[in-house]
């Protein structure tokens, strides 16, 4: 008898879902599922050892052995036949970092602010999940290096800022952490940001 499937944890968010081939006209279509995206982020993006993903996905060892093997096995496929390939996204929220001068309003939006500020976007609303210092403006490190380990810490899907140079940018999406530029950005807006 086979047993209930545990309430697997999935933090990535796919921005991009649909890939293929323009060469040759080729419909088949195969779908990775979001657990299956999730564990090619873990493994592959993050470099995370199978045990550690495991537990950040909620599963044994054995089940996450299996759903990157079958993950693989698909990109594979697409990547070899041409077949396109589909991201399933059953991650309803994501959460959204911002840095900011001020805790209680959105001021100087950039990398060297005074705070980091995580919020939950879901359902067209937003939810102010936390706040603490910025390690680039009090003990002043430099935002690649410090930064994307901090939101990915915080498991952080994007991260709004007024400007951002090209080092910090790419050791963001190296973590699967997309950025949006905005000059300037209030509250209310948040929930609102096209994804």
């Amino acid at each position: 008898m086979a047993r209930d499937k545990n309430q697997r944890e999935l933090n990535f968010k796919p921005l991009f879902k649909e890939f293929g081939q323009t060469q040759i006209k080729n419909n088949e279509r195969i779908t990775l599922l979001h657990e299956e995206i999730e564990a090619i982020y873990l493994m592959d993006l993050l470099g995370l050892y199978q045990e550690e993903a495991a537990k950040k996905m909620n599963v044994s060892r054995p089940t996450f052995s299996r759903i990157i093997k079958n993950a693989r096995q698909k990109v594979a496929n697409c990547l070899i036949g041409g077949a396109k390939l589909s991201i399933h996204d059953q991650k309803d929220s994501y959460l959204i970092a911002i840095c900011s001068d001020e805790e209680d309003q959105l001021k100087n939006l950039n990398a060297y602010a005074k705070y980091i500020l995580i919020y939950e976007i879901k359902e067209n609303k937003y939810k102010f999940i936390n706040s603490f210092e910025n390690p680039v403006f009090f003990e002043d490190k430099k935002p690649g290096m410090i930064l994307p380990n901090i939101l990915i810490e915080n498991n952080v899907n994007f991260f709004i800022t007024s400007e951002i140079g090209a080092g910090l940018k790419n050791s963001l999406l190296s973590k699967g952490i997309y950025t949006i530029l905005k000059k300037n950005i209030k509250f209310e807006d948040l929930a609102n940001i096209p994804i």
